[in-house]
């Protein structure tokens, strides 16, 4: 009957109608639930968003452990997004905002939203593609003769394998050299030093500084991690795109708390700078008095752990990126001392 259920739950779409996995409506029922107990009083808000740092945590290393593919969390992500706008479109007090303000975070908003479309559309093109070669392990050539035994049949094997690798890492260091041209020196030696390894996973040619997705199941260029929150890879072409959108969207998360806090609790004023006021909320006790105010400070608070959360992976990056390295290749250099070091402590308190 569950699997009946899955297979009937679709939505009109453009083509035909399309299914939809139940894990990626989940979180329109969840996400409002928790926001709308989180409103009844501090304590509840408290326990639900300290659960929910759990739950995410939990989540994402369970996904990550075991490699799944699942629009769970881009669909949390998006409902969420489109709980906070109506909140804060419709709930939180505008009077108290000024327009301009309001036009701000319209468009801060909608150039993260843009840069998280640009990365997630651009995320196909960083997929290896076949023109570096590949050679899967059933398609290497067989052994004719099967009366030779086993030890022969498995040292012609290795022998072929070897020699069609070797065939195919010369057909695509032959175009490397084609494409040098007129590059001399410095240029020339750069563009060698960029020769295509083999994956061991998918047998593919693959240029330097690529690596494999287990979650997507193919070699992605300059492979910098999996992201579970757009559902797609973070690679050559689309890095740039997502640490744009990391910062409009910590901006715009800082931007839409502040100016929701300051709207529904008593602020206070920090400093007024070219005639633009610049408030901090002072005092929120009587918020939960009212359920419209109630919802506008968990949604503020949510927003804010959100903004948590942005700032960490982003800085994460950033670091990685300052030191010309992407995350996937900063972990592998950073996980040997790790075990260095946590084995030296173990070998310590024995």
């Amino acid at each position: 009957m569950l699997i009946a259920f899955q297979d009937r739950l679709r939505i009109p779409w453009h083509g035909g109608a399309k299914r939809v996995s139940p894990a990626a409506l989940a979180p329109g029922l969840i996400v409002p639930l928790m926001l709308g107990l989180a409103a009844l009083n501090a304590n509840t808000a408290m326990v639900l968003m300290l659960t929910l740092v759990g739950f995410t945590i939990w989540g994402l290393r369970l996904a990550e452990r075991t490699a799944t593919r699942t629009t769970f969390f881009l669909s949390w992500l998006i409902f969420s997004l489109l709980y906070m706008i109506i909140i804060f479109e419709f709930e939180v007090p505008l009077l108290e905002l000024l327009p301009e303000e309001n036009c701000i975070l319209v468009l801060i908003s909608a150039a993260s939203l843009y840069c998280f479309f640009r990365t997630k559309q651009l995320a196909p093109q960083n997929f290896v593609t076949a023109q570096y070669g590949t050679t899967p392990r059933d398609e290497l050539p067989g052994i004719a003769e099967a009366s030779s035994g086993e030890e022969q049949a498995e040292q012609q094997e290795h022998e072929a394998a070897t020699a069609h690798i070797s065939l195919q890492m010369d057909n695509v260091l032959n175009i490397d050299d084609d494409d040098l041209g007129g590059a001399g020196g410095s240029e020339g030696a750069s563009l060698m030093h960029s020769q295509p390894n083999i994956c061991e996973i998918c047998r593919k040619c693959t240029p330097t500084r690529s690596s494999h997705c287990a979650v997507c199941g193919s070699c992605i260029k300059r492979y910098s991690h999996h992201s579970f929150w757009l559902n797609c890879c973070i690679g050559e072409l689309n890095y740039r795109w997502y640490l744009l959108g990391l910062t409009t969207a910590e901006l715009a998360l800082l931007l839409g708390a502040n100016l929701t806090l300051t709207a529904v609790c008593h602020p206070f004023l920090v400093v007024r700078f070219l005639g633009v006021p610049f408030l901090l909320p002072d005092d929120c006790s009587e918020v939960f008095e009212d359920f419209e105010l109630g919802i506008s400070f968990a949604v503020a608070g949510y927003a804010l752990l959100m903004a948590s959360y942005i700032g960490f992976d982003l800085m994460r990056q950033l670091y990685a990126w300052r030191r010309g390295n992407t995350l996937h290749e900063f972990k592998r250099t950073t996980l040997p001392s790790r075990n260095r070091l946590w084995s030296n402590r173990r070998t310590f308190f024995k």
